[in-house]
């Protein structure tokens, strides 16, 4: 976990630049004030550097940055179980 959380941190950091700790239970919309293109950066880096696919329906469940996290873990071993 800890893993994916830095990662969504260096994205915030080096891609979005945002100057401010990110924390595990931070709303990505609320606390963070992602738009659509930040997440979708977000999203997209993800993807790249774990080798997951997100799916668009994950999007209705995922609020926090702790729920982020878990979604990519849990998409990587089904990846690797494949």
């Amino acid at each position: 976990m800890d893993e994916v959380l830095g990662e969504i941190g260096r994205v915030l950091r080096e891609e979005l630049g945002m100057q401010l700790e990110v924390r595990p239970g931070d709303d990505l919309v609320r606390d963070l004030q992602l738009d659509s293109v930040g997440l979708l950066t977000l999203v997209v880096d993800l993807e790249d550097h774990f080798r997951v696919a997100l799916k668009e329906e994950d999007a209705a469940v995922v609020r926090t940055v702790a729920e982020l996290a878990a979604l990519v873990l849990r998409r990587r071993e089904e990846a690797a179980a494949c």
